[in-house]
């Protein structure tokens, strides 16, 4: 559902819309432009390096279509990396509880981290968020592995997971620090912790070399040590501003997700075990940083999907041990049947599950496309109809980054500054006309300058006239014409020398 058959009779796929902004990149660099979103710019204008390289490997062997449905097969393999690996913490952390079911654990804790619908949907339609679920669930496997065998193997993959997920997203650090403190605590508590202590020391200076590695790199290349994408979402809104906008925005969240981390909560404290006090810490990490962000533009929960696998993991185990207690009590011994107790851990798994989905249902069902599904194929069928109206010299101006600069190849022109360093050193909208899903405004969104991008840049193609509280439609009157071609709404520069009139019936120039 997320392919279709466009305006000049192919069928296309096409990954979210961010997620295109990162192939513009890849699709430069594989064919020998660099990491750039426009040739000759260099600004930073990703997060994910490490997917984007991935991603530059799809581009340069496959044409701009198979490309994207590279990336959405390599979404699934990502998907059953993170069941396995997500079953494989489970195993350690159950390891030392005596149950009869231990294989139902693994079941269900392999089947949950494939059951939560936003983890699925980012992973399949390109975001890195898959990607850093993985390697962060590799992370924790492999500091699980050394606490119990103290091979100096083990603690060198957390280096290495550890920084492949900081390459991935650079504020990933946040969720591997509590694995790194969780060592650290193990190998301090230990009698024979000298070895350990010099095994710890490696791999924090090999995370360090990738880590470090990556921010000159981003120095040396575009100039900043951080991407153009931190002034954009973390620059020009003030700190208690943005904490509320990020706690209007995941109060949502922890209602849908209530279940699912109610129980564990309560388990934690009945039930301690550090291990499971570590896969939570992980995802109070994510929730605190999702608030201090200030929020996300989309409420499918992007940024905190990655910690999910690990609190489902806990709620399954906090399962195990609800039925546990029943079976202890003198219930007729109903509990202690043979099928009652895996139907009562299977039952309340699948109930957890629900309610984290319930909001997400009609895409699941397939009642309805996935998520800006139909923005997509909007944003095709537009390319397409540039590339038949507009010549090589032209360029466009787009709110939607992504879709529309990869398809046509046109110099681009990002009128909400994730690769425009001027517009990303604005002062944010904090008016409310860039507010949706609980925040007043929306990160990412809420800067912008029509006057400079459109009126003074001048783009041969505009995607809009409007946005926010800035309105250059009057202006634009003498300026832009909209036409319509092969169905196709297109606003164009009126007389530019770079559209081909000639192929339009009868233009208002």
């Amino acid at each position: 559902m997320t392919s279709f058959v466009a305006i000049d009779g192919r069928r296309y796929f096409c990954l979210f819309d961010d997620a295109m902004i990162s192939m513009r990149y890849a699709w430069n660099f594989s064919h020998g432009s660099g990491i750039v979103w426009n040739p000759g710019e260099y600004v930073q204008g990703y997060t994910n390096f490490l997917m984007v390289i991935l991603m530059s490997i799809a581009t340069f062997f496959f044409d701009k279509s198979s490309a994207v449905l590279a990336l959405q097969i390599l979404g699934i393999a990502i998907l059953l990396g993170i069941a396995v690996a997500n079953m494989e913490i489970g195993k350690r952390i159950f390891a030392s509880k005596d149950h009869q079911h231990r294989e139902l654990f693994d079941i269900l804790c392999f089947v949950g981290a494939l059951a939560y619908y936003p983890l699925v949907f980012w992973s399949l339609m390109g975001m890195e968020t898959g990607l850093v679920t993985l390697l962060i669930l590799l992370s924790v496997l492999a500091a699980l592995n050394y606490c119990a065998n103290k091979n100096r193997a083990d603690i060198i993959q957390l280096g290495i997971y550890t920084g492949l997920a900081f390459l991935a997203r650079n504020d990933s650090i946040l969720l591997v620090f509590p694995i790194w403190l969780y060592i650290l605590w193990e190998i301090w508590k230990s009698k024979n912790n000298r070895g350990a202590f010099s095994d710890f020391a490696a791999a924090g200076a090999l995370f360090s070399v990738i880590a470090i590695g990556l921010l000159a790199f981003q120095y040396f290349y575009y100039g900043e040590i951080l991407p153009n994408t931190y002034a954009l979402k973390m620059t020009g809104m003030p700190l208690l501003f943005r904490i509320r906008n990020g706690i209007g925005f995941i109060i949502p969240f922890l209602i849908e997700m209530a279940l699912l981390v109610g129980l564990p909560i309560l388990d934690l404290f009945l039930n301690f075990r550090k291990g499971k006090l570590l896969l939570f810490s992980m995802f109070i990490s994510a929730t605190g940083y999702q608030i201090y962000v200030g929020g996300d533009p989309w409420d499918y929960w992007r940024m905190l999907a990655p910690s999910v696998p690990l609190l489902i993991m806990l709620f399954v185990y906090a399962a195990f041990d609800f039925v546990d207690y029943l079976s202890n009590l003198r219930l007729n011994g109903f509990a202690r049947k043979k099928y009652i107790a895996p139907t009562l851990i299977t039952t309340l798994t699948l109930f957890g599950l629900i309610s984290a989905n319930m909001r997400f249902w009609p895409e699941i069902s397939f009642a309805t496309k996935p998520y800006q599904t139909e923005g997509n194929q909007i944003a095709v069928n537009t390319s397409i109809a540039i590339n038949q109206l507009l010549t090589e010299n032209s360029t466009v101006g787009v709110f939607w980054a992504g879709s529309i600069p990869y398809f046509t190849e046109k110099h681009a022109v990002d009128f909400l500054g994730k690769s425009d360093r001027y517009i990303a050193h604005l002062p944010a909208d904090v008016s409310g006309s860039i507010s949706w899903s609980g925040m007043q405004s929306v990160p990412g969104h809420n800067k912008y300058d029509l006057d400079y991008s459109i009126k003074t840049l001048l783009p041969t193609y505009v995607q809009n006239l409007k946005w926010g509280n800035q309105n250059v439609r009057s202006w634009a009157k003498t300026k832009y014409i909209e036409i319509e071609y092969q169905g196709v709404s297109l606003i164009l520069l009126r007389g530019s020398p770079d559209v081909l009139w000639s192929k339009l019936e009868n233009p208002e120039l």
